[in-house]
């Protein structure tokens, strides 16, 4: 019986390899898909899914009765309705492990670029301010900046990238506290980490970091309110999802001054217009969704696909899943087949 996989998107970057599927002995189709009918047309009796950002609501999951796999080449899943998944022992996997060192990596960057007050040294230096260690304009711009060992790192989600970014603060002496209703305890003292709840990581973090997934209960995670909790001289790092931060109340908390700083890889929306308030403060730096990029890591997320997809037809899970408790469904459905 052969084994159908179908990609739902066509994209000039995240380009899928026709022939690696064939290699692997599948029948492989991709078309472009519109609207939830196209998809359910498209992928309705396939074995596997490869999807981007298509919309994946309930009603197109759960029409899925043969799909044992959705698998995306990014790390979002944000368009995919993963309870409905999950309910139907479908899989999800996504190239989360492709690029976990480069998050990690960008993460300290951002925080690092934050607590040295790069951006705003660099901007004083093309503005001509430097005239020696005696110029009272760069003297302004130091304090507050603190010794960064010793301080306190607050990481919102504990999943495989924030894990991969203890190592890294650590060697920079952070204090490392992380906050997940999700992951157990045991998780967190295995690399030395301190969960703590809601509320003391708003409170005792000079810098948090956010790895959370974007979910209903995490949209507008941060507001106003948990700003106002935050110390004065605290910063914001967001490698995750823009979602995660409420963008009017980070632009209010920034010039009103609840919080020092924010160093953001992602925004609300991904295509930002010139006028967002937050490209005209100083205190903020934006990368342009790039933390996930490197020349290693990019030509790596084609492959996903193709390798998730081959594991299961072995009888193995993926080696990046996103929803393990989908397993005991699963497997009731399709044991090692």
């Amino acid at each position: 019986m052969s084994f159908k996989v179908v990609a739902t998107y066509e994209h000039p970057i995240r380009v899928l390899d026709k022939k690696a599927f064939e290699q692997i002995g599948v029948d492989f189709i991709q078309k472009a898909c519109n609207t939830e009918d196209e998809i359910i047309a498209m992928a309705g009796d396939a074995d596997a899914v490869v999807f981007l950002d298509e919309l994946y609501t309930r009603r197109v999951v759960m029409s899925l009765k043969k799909c044992r796999l959705l698998v995306t080449p990014k790390v979002g899943v944000d368009t995919l309705d993963l309870t409905a998944a999950t309910e139907q022992g479908i899989l999800v996997a996504n190239a989360g492990e492709v690029c976990r060192e480069e998050v990690a990596e960008h993460t300290m960057a951002l925080l690092l670029a934050c607590a040295r007050k790069l951006l705003k040294l660099h901007k004083a230096a093309q503005d001509g301010l430097w005239t020696g260690l005696m110029c009272k304009e760069i003297r302004d711009l130091w304090p507050p900046m603190f010794r960064i060992s010793g301080q306190t790192l607050g990481l919102v989600g504990f999943g495989k990238i924030a894990r991969t970014v203890v190592s890294k603060a650590k060697g920079f002496g952070l204090k490392i506290i992380a906050y997940d209703p999700y992951i157990p305890e045991a998780v967190a003292k295995e690399l030395e980490v301190e969960l703590v709840d809601w509320d003391r990581i708003l409170k005792e973090s000079d810098y948090i970091s956010l790895h959370a997934a974007s979910t209903k209960e995490n949209y507008h995670l941060l507001g106003l309110n948990e700003f106002k909790k935050m110390k004065p001289t605290a910063y914001v790092i967001n490698t995750a999802r823009g979602q995660i931060i409420d963008e009017q109340a980070l632009y209010t908390a920034l010039k009103e001054k609840y919080i020092a700083g924010a160093g953001l890889d992602v925004l609300e929306t991904e295509f930002v217009r010139p006028d967002n308030p937050l490209l005209g403060l100083d205190n903020v730096i934006i990368t342009c969704h790039s933390a996930h990029y490197s020349d290693n890591s990019f030509p790596l997320y084609s492959q996903v696909p193709v390798e998730e997809v081959a594991r299961i037809m072995r009888g193995e899970l993926p080696k990046s899943l996103v929803n393990p408790q989908a397993i005991d469904k699963y497997q009731q459905k399709w044991g090692n087949h």
